[in-house]
């Protein structure tokens, strides 16, 4: 089985739904961590028309691209690409944003700035490796 071996790629995919590049840089070095394929993505939308491409992932949506109200476009994500698991990074700190988030669906969410040890164990827990 290749279950544990480090160095093996894995097989799904790795997404993130931002305008900040900064935050890009933290996904692409984890990316690389994770010798998988990562997709940029600067709205939703554009996220949702290349989910169906891989099985499975992990798909990073930053709070501050998403239109209001009430969390509408991750709530599109959840329902429109069951198979990823979404992270989200709410655009406050406000516990009723984080709470909504996880009631839709969300796996996790982090605060910005993220570090990107908080980022790899949430997506190693999100896909269970």
């Amino acid at each position: 089985s290749r279950g544990g071996q480090r160095g093996k790629q894995m097989d799904y995919g790795l997404a993130i739904v931002t305008q900040d590049r900064g935050l890009e840089k933290v996904m692409k070095r984890i990316s690389n961590h994770f010798d998988c394929n990562l997709s940029l993505h600067e709205k939703c939308e554009d996220f949702l028309k290349d989910s169906g491409v891989r099985k499975l992932g992990v798909v990073v949506v930053d709070g501050s691209i998403c239109s209001q109200p009430r969390l509408m476009d991750l709530q599109m994500v959840v329902n429109e690409a069951p198979a990823w698991q979404v992270l989200y990074l709410p655009r406050t700190n406000k516990k009723n944003e984080i709470k909504e988030a996880m009631g839709l669906g969300a796996f996790g969410c982090l605060h910005k700035p993220v570090s990107e040890q908080e980022v790899r164990q949430m997506i190693q827990s999100a896909v269970g490796v």
